[in-house]
């Protein structure tokens, strides 16, 4: 059996099974005056457009992702739920976390010439795209990956400027560590992030109590429902804890009575340090069998850390893989693929009445595993363009094009290798954990995720403060909020950064004069499409996948990483313009228009 049945062509895909299953998102979210057309007159594809008129201002959609994954980097920055992104634990760990791993971010750099040598690929990258309507995901880790040395005598002089750039690094990290320090010492960053000192109005900022998760991996949720809900949709076959010894202690989780300092550890990664250099389930529990799935803890840490290396995208992949894999075996254990197979569709689709058991002994049949497959892999078969490798846009300095996507192409297989070393499914695997599937979930984050950027309350606590009457009750206050603020600097005001996948929002096209926008504004995950002017009904609704206040040029240059070449209304009038400038042998700036509609872009976004 094939991995290609998981992967037809876009002109291949069976419009009705399409049709079906976009309406049902629409009618999921409500209903919104809006639909999906699987074809646009322009030959983009799919598109969304008004059912009916939309005033400016009105909420198109509120959608929440099928998956979404907090950029690496960011996790410094920002203490927050792994599945719903929303900040938890109190204004004083949040404080407290972005003060800690920032000293421990520079103390690595100051360090870093002492060290000799680099990461496998000679640099190190966080695979993060940047916060916005959409960045393509992959092309950080790539860029990484494939801009090592080129194994000729220039490589002398690359190492002696690298070294002279890391000494200028870690200068300024120590000069940075030090003004840190004398604003705020380690005590008191301790303090902060245990839950031992209060701060004045922190009170009126109240967050959910972090939960850790079940396992204690390092990951904590805002909730026992959140962690809950992630471990039944993939955390389960993705957590990188061992086994407790006691089934029934695997099954309890963590509940509510967990203390905040605590959680708290649990949250930035020190409950699990002290796990690993204790020996705990080093031999013990690293495998067992989840869902009919058998998984390797230890590689899948080894995955998770080549991942953090490279591209932090591989691990939303391993979250897909990992949901269908759960969504399959569930409709085989509950009858739900046979039954399908049994009535003659491949659908499996919907809550079954089928018993599942019947023939609780038997194998189920190829044609079953097929149809639990398929149903299982559904939310994603219609998102699917082309493998990363291909999608990708190819850097101006890369000399060759066919050397960079192999390249890209062995990144990938290597992370795949690791993935499917920790986990074994006989039954899906062989057509699931796949280089060809994996590509292509890695390739449809890069042209179709969606930025998120959560506001954090740290930055909300400063204002608030700022905001006190004067008089002597506001100086005991910036006695106290003052230096952990002089000591933040920039960093107090960093949000939750993150990228997404969302069924309906992916199907939006770009246009550089977007008749929409999107925000993440309601402390979660939750993203939001507002019409940012009046659409009449049968209009296309758009979005910008780029900085729209760029001029023509750039604007194309950005737009290389998704595969096209805009040609909207405002694109179209810019060319125009450009080549009566050069027949009329000008070249000056354009007078009037287009700059004035660029502004008024900006200020709407």
């Amino acid at each position: 059996m094939s991995a290609s049945f998981l992967l037809p062509q876009p002109d291949s895909v069976e419009e009705e099974g399409a049709r079906a299953y976009y309406n049902e998102v629409v009618t999921a979210l409500g209903g919104p005056n809006v639909e999906v057309r699987l074809s646009t007159e322009d030959g983009k594809g799919k598109g969304v457009f008004a059912t009916k008129d939309i005033p400016e201002g009105e909420t198109v959609f509120t959608e929440v992702p099928l998956v979404s994954l907090q950029h690496v980097e960011n996790r410094g920055s920002a203490l927050v739920c792994y599945r719903c992104l929303r900040f938890v634990g109190t204004v004083e760990q949040q404080i407290g976390h972005k003060l800690h791993c920032l000293v421990e971010e520079l103390k690595a750099t100051t360090a870093q010439p002492q060290q000799q040598g680099g990461g496998p690929d000679g640099g190190g990258a966080d695979g993060g795209g940047g916060a916005g309507a959409a960045a393509p995901s992959g092309s950080v880790g790539a860029g990484a990956h494939a801009g090592g040395g080129d194994g000729n005598g220039d490589q002398e002089e690359d190492d002696g400027e690298h070294d002279s750039v890391d000494l200028e690094a870690a200068l300024k990290a120590g000069e940075r560590l030090e003004q840190v320090y004398s604003h705020v010492p380690p005590e008191r960053i301790e303090a902060l992030r245990s839950g031992a000192e209060k701060l004045p109005l922190s009170e009126d900022f109240q967050l959910p109590p972090p939960v850790p998760c079940r396992r204690r991996c390092g990951e904590v949720f805002c909730g026992q429902a959140c962690e809950a809900a992630a471990w039944e949709q993939f955390h389960c076959l993705l957590c990188t804890a061992p086994a407790p010894a006691e089934a029934a202690q695997a099954a309890g989780g963590a509940g509510p009575s967990t203390s905040a300092a605590s959680a708290a550890a649990a949250a930035t990664g020190q409950e699990g340090e002290e796990r690993r250099e204790d020996g705990g389930g080093e031999e013990e529990g690293q495998e067992e069998v989840v869902h009919g799935v058998r998984v390797d803890r230890r590689a899948l840490a080894a995955f998770v850390e080549h991942a953090k290396d490279t591209n932090e995208i591989f691990i939303l992949a391993a979250q897909v893989l990992a949901s269908t894999l759960i969504r399959a075996a569930r409709a085989l254990e509950s009858g739900e693929a046979e039954a399908a197979v049994a009535a003659g569709s491949s659908a499996a689709a919907g809550p079954s009445t089928s018993s599942s058991s019947q023939q609780p002994q038997q194998q189920p049949s190829a044609a079953a595993c097929r149809a639990a497959l398929q149903a299982g892999w559904r939310p994603y078969v219609y998102g699917w363009k082309r493998v990363w490798w291909e999608a990708v846009a190819v850097p101006e300095d890369v000399d060759s094009e066919e050397e960079f996507r192999e390249q890209l192409r062995a990144l990938a297989a290597d992370s795949l290798e690791l993935l499917t070393a920790a986990l074994h499914d006989s039954r899906f695997g062989p057509d699931l954990l796949t280089l060809e599937v994996f590509g292509s979930v890695v390739g449809l984050f890069e042209l179709n995720n969606l930025g998120l950027s959560v506001g954090s309350p740290v930055e909300d606590f400063f204002l608030a403060v700022d905001e006190e009457e004067e008089g002597p009750d506001k100086a005991a206050m910036c006695k106290l909020t003052g230096p952990l603020l002089d000591a933040l600097d920039a960093e107090y005001a960093t949000p939750c950064e993150a990228t997404a996948f969302l069924a309906l929002q992916s199907c939006i096209n770009h246009s550089c004069d977007p008749n929409c926008t999107a925000a993440c504004d309601s402390g979660d995950r939750t993203a939001t499409v507002l019409a940012q002017r009046d659409i009449a009904a049968g209009d296309e609704v758009t979005l910008a996948y780029i900085d729209v206040s760029l001029p023509y040029k750039r604007r194309q240059a950005e737009l290389r990483d998704y595969g096209f070449v805009c040609k909207c209304e405002r694109c179209t009038a810019d060319l125009a313009a450009a080549r009566a400038r050069k027949a009329a042998g000008g070249g000056g700036k354009a007078a009037g228009g287009m700059g004035a509609l660029r502004a008024k872009i900006g200020k709407r976004r």
